[in-house]
């Protein structure tokens, strides 16, 4: 059995069991790789998108595929946010509480283009918030793969097995996780997929994330100057915001755990 014929059991098998299933859904190759397979197989489910509202030029990709598909999107503001760092690599780290369960999805941080939007990184941990949300989904399908990793914590996407249950909690399902980059990009081909190609290029036959991320949504072009928490960060900083020098204020904001999370890699 290839790994396509695998995924696509995975997922009879998923909705052989009655559930109410929604998709997280980014735009990137992944997901549009189990988009595809689930459109394929005649599955149009509702899409969790976790938006930003940040540099609204990154979605015109998105944007145009939620269009030519008709997808209902869903899309909220996180319960709660909290900065993580390894060396000069920073996110925002948010949590999304959905019905009884969390889910985690980070807002990647790239250094500000001179001349390009940009955006105070504190202004991104002190977006909105919403405590909870009520959604009538109990299964959620995620395009993780097993080789993937956490620019911050690495891991595998917590993608060590193909489903993942709880008492009350919906149950996520990671069909793709056996699938390399090449697995995706093969079937991107085979199959006409759709791809961003502000976002991604092909160079000597090989597919791979262009340097410059201006249309990335995996990160928001932000200003970290002032909350660099490493023991020789400098103490008073530049801030392009308010045009003066200011003191490190790392100590002042909410870090999370980085800690690797127990059903991820070490």
């Amino acid at each position: 059995m290839n790994k396509l014929e695998k995924t696509i059991e995975l997922i009879r098998a998923g909705f052989s069991v009655p559930n109410r299933s929604a998709l997280a859904w980014s735009g990137g190759k992944d997901s549009m790789v189990l988009f595809h397979i689930l459109h394929t197989l005649g599955i149009k489910l509702p899409v969790v998108f976790f938006k930003e509202p940040w540099q609204p030029v990154k979605y015109s990709f998105q944007n145009k595929v939620i269009a030519d598909y008709a997808l209902e999107v869903y899309s909220w503001h996180p319960s709660s946010s909290a900065f993580q760092q390894t060396g000069d690599e920073f996110e925002v780290q948010n949590v999304y509480g959905l019905n009884t369960s969390t889910m985690t999805c980070p807002t990647g941080i790239t250094p500000p283009i001179e001349g390009k939007p940009w955006v105070c990184a504190i202004d991104i941990l002190n977006r909105p918030k919403q405590l909870n949300i009520q959604a009538n989904w109990d299964m959620i399908w995620i395009g993780h793969k097993g080789c993937d990793s956490d620019p911050i914590l690495g891991g595998d996407a917590g993608t060590r097995i193909n489903s993942r249950f709880g008492q009350g909690w919906m149950n996520f399902m990671f069909p793709l996780r056996d699938w390399s980059h090449d697995d995706i990009w093969d079937y991107i081909e085979a199959n006409d997929v759709p791809w961003d190609k502000d976002r991604y290029e092909k160079v000597d036959g090989k597919y791979r994330e262009k340097a410059d991320r201006s249309f990335n949504v995996d990160y928001v072009h932000a200003c970290t100057a002032c909350i660099d928490k490493r023991p020789n960060a400098a103490k008073t900083v530049y801030c392009p915001k308010f045009k003066g020098t200011v003191e490190n204020a790392s100590a002042r904001y909410p870090w999370a755990d980085q800690t690797p999370l127990s059903y991820m890699k070490d």
